[in-house]
């Protein structure tokens, strides 16, 4: 009995070696029902370790070719030197194949250190010895399925750097950082600000750029053709105006704002090159990234610069993006700056990415008002104490009143926070007829579905309604409403009043009162991940003074051009092309954020910086101004794509990793100094930012570009073919 139990222990300990606990979940995420989804299908990704010495082998050799003063400048890797280079040993990969095959799993393949495999619910949950769940967020109405703590073999944990596919969420959904009535920014008004011009592309040079696109942003080729026949002028008509390549998930030719923006802007200030647009949509975004990056790798032909406008800035651990899993996805940038690829990353649209240390929001009192210097009042806002208290003592105000409403609570309704219009999924489903949209949504929970799609028939108010099991994807339609089925909430209370005091002078007796005085809060700032990579460049965004075009450019105001001090990175390590100018910048800044509140040995962001706001993007046949730090990014991406034109043309190499380069010809940049980016997404104030100085700064970068300066000297260092 004894030696069996010794054994029995011996094994569990061999089989939970592994065991990775599933995150928690924050920021609006929670749990939803177990699933058995049995022989539906499920993909995920065994990442294989990277030898230790052969990563710092090729970071230095990404650092040697994109330095314009190395006798190495310009001699990049070929895709098969990277990959041979990088090719895991025999030994892992039949690891985790004798593992995958002896649990009844034969679809998979492996691209370098990546095993992708397809398989169903049942064998990958005995496999990883876990369960699936939804995830739900009803505030963005998002749903995914996820696993909840899984175990790796003893030896399989040994070769594996992360699994893809199993933890992670999506970022929020996006939004239109501009808010007020900024100067109008067109292609032209680029062209005009920023000196852009003596470049003639030729379809017959290697030479495309992409954007890369996550989350369900699609482009309309109409879009993009009204968008050239309204603003460009001089182009090939059929080829100039259209996309020369899709990678990745398909596109819907649905017209999102984000993708319009990107991919209007990036082609729009270099007409002429051949551009792709890349989609990935799997809902994680730290896996997608890991995709988009591996995809590029083991692409030979892939395009020389890539426009990124997404990131978060915060946390990486509210999106579960792990330690092991940013390390993959960062070592792929470096991986691409051996190959000669530039990759642009906005720098985020939160200003300096203000976050409190959470506050003590526990027993509080209650029968009493607070009386004082308030600095802030509410009456529609917040339905819960807690609320009133996490947000006056999150901007370090010294205490606050709630007073509750007195009206009765909203009773939760099937449709609360459901309903998506003009969309009709596509996936496992059973279909009922002459239904009412209400019946429709009440079916899809009581057959306990995961979503539901409407049709509307117009002459009785009922139609085509089905409940589907699985959602594997959707279409544009105009009479259709879909939505995800959510648990239902409790009745929530009416808004009640939030008062917040900069100082308290006295109190009196109220009922429906709760009152508290903020704890002594701690500050971080936040800069965006993936711009605060060293391996990238990061943009961040400026606007005309007095919204005149033409006039001085400062930094946007509108929402706060994101930027700060990587918590992750640092200088000595990751980004020592920037030290001096991060230096000087520290040595004489004016108001700086507490001491804590940010690493100054950290790899600062942003690099550089363009115009941000304004922008006329085309969507569905209409015109209007979109900005951020998304708008910034592609335009400058598109100025790239012709510098390696012209670099090409000449006999020599594309530009690569722009970094080195940059700070070598700061004077190519018009300096930003007015602004600061103490302002969050919608043009409220943060407590602490940085402010613009004469020089480098984490707001504007070295500044703005003057393209003609940039083409000179990219000419003048470009190394021959």
């Amino acid at each position: 009995m004894k030696l069996t139990f010794l054994l029995l222990a011996t094994i569990a300990l061999a089989v939970n070696a592994g065991l990775h606990s599933a995150p928690q979940l924050s920021n609006g995420w929670q749990q939803g029902e177990l699933l058995s989804l049995d022989e539906t299908p499920v993909t995920f990704v065994v990442s294989l370790r990277d030898n230790a010495d052969t990563v710092a082998q090729i970071k230095e050799i990404a650092l040697e070719v994109s330095d314009p003063t190395s006798n190495k400048y310009g001699n990049y890797l070929s895709s098969s030197e990277l990959a041979a280079m990088t090719a895991p040993s025999n030994e892992a990969l039949e690891t985790v194949s004798t593992w995958l095959l002896a649990h009844d799993i034969t679809s998979f393949v492996i691209k370098g250190s990546r095993v992708e495999v397809v398989t169903n619910h049942q064998l990958a949950r005995d496999l990883f010895q876990t369960r699936f769940q939804s995830i739900f967020n009803r505030e963005h109405n998002q749903v995914v399925v996820r696993a909840g703590d899984y175990t790796l073999p003893e030896d399989v944990e040994a070769v594996t750097a992360a699994v893809f596919g199993l933890h992670g969420l999506p970022l929020p959904p996006r939004e239109n950082a501009a808010s007020s009535a900024p100067a109008d920014v067109t292609p032209a008004v680029l062209t005009k600000t920023y000196n852009i011009g003596g470049v003639a592309p030729k379809s017959s040079t290697k030479n495309s750029q992409a954007v890369a696109e996550f989350q369900g942003q699609y482009m309309s080729n109409k879009d993009l053709s009204d968008f050239f026949k309204k603003y460009i002028t001089n182009y090939t008509v059929g080829t100039d105006d259209t996309v020369s390549k899709y990678v990745g998930d398909q596109d819907k030719q649905e017209g999102q704002t984000e993708a319009s923006l990107d991919i209007q802007y990036m082609m729009g200030v270099s007409p002429g090159l051949k551009s792709e647009f890349w989609l990935w949509n799997s809902m994680d975004f730290c896996g997608d990234l890991a995709n988009w990056t591996a995809h590029i790798l083991s692409d030979a032909n892939a395009p020389l610069v890539h426009s990124i406008s997404y990131g978060w800035q915060g946390d990486l651990a509210q999106i579960h993006c792990t330690d092991d899993k940013v390390k993959i996805v960062d070592d792929n940038f470096a991986k691409l700056a051996t190959l000669g690829v530039s990759v642009i990353f906005a720098s985020g649209d939160s200003g300096s990415g203000f976050a409190p240390v959470p506050a003590n929001c526990e027993a509080p009192e209650t029968g009493k008002a607070l009386e004082g210097t308030s600095v802030y009042s509410s009456n529609s806002s917040f339905r819960y104490w807690e609320d009133c208290c996490q947000y006056s003592t999150g901007f370090l105000h010294k205490a606050w009143t709630f007073t509750a409403s007195t009206a009765p609570p909203t009773p939760p309704t099937c449709t609360q926070g459901e309903r998506i219009s003009a969309i009709l999924f596509k996936g496992t489903s059973t279909t009922n007829v002459s239904l009412s949209l209400d019946a429709c949504c009440a079916a899809a929970h009581a057959a306990k579905s995961s979503a539901f799609s409407f049709f509307a028939n117009d002459t009785n108010g009922e139609g085509r309604c089905d409940l589907f099991s699985i959602v594997t994807g959707h279409e544009y339609s105009t009479g259709a409403l879909s939505g995800y089925v959510l648990p239902p909430g409790p009745p929530r209370p009416a808004p009640g009043s939030c008062v917040a005091f900069s100082a308290v002078t006295g109190s009196k007796a109220s009922t429906d009162a709760t009152s508290g005085y903020a704890s002594e809060n701690k500050v971080k700032l936040w800069p965006s991940w993936p711009a605060s990579s060293g391996w990238i460049t990061a943009v961040g965004a400026t606007r005309f003074v007095g919204q005149v075009v033409g006039a001085e450019e400062m930094a946007t105001d509108q929402f706060g051009s994101g930027g700060g001090f990587s918590w992750m990175f640092n200088i000595s390590t990751d980004s020592a092309y920037q030290a001096d100018v991060v230096k000087a910048y520290l040595a004489g800044a004016p108001q700086l954020p507490p001491a804590g509140s940010f690493p100054p040995g950290g790899r600062a962001t942003p690099d550089v910086s363009a115009l941000g706001e304004g922008y006329m993007v085309l969507q569905n046949g209409h015109v209007s101004p979109v900005g951020g730090t998304s708008a910034s990014t592609p335009a400058f991406a598109g100025m790239v794509g012709l510098i390696n034109e012209a670099r090409i043309q000449a006999g020599g190499k594309a530009m690569g990793f722009l970094n080195p380069f940059i700070y070598k010809n700061m004077d190519s940049f018009t300096d930003v100094t007015k602004g600061n980016n103490a302002i969050g997404r919608g043009e409220y104030t943060l407590p602490y930012g940085f402010n613009c100085t004469k020089g480098w700064d984490p707001i504007t970068g070295v500044g703005t570009p003057v393209f003609d300066k940039l083409l000179k000297a990219a000419l003048a260092s470009n190394p021959v073919a």
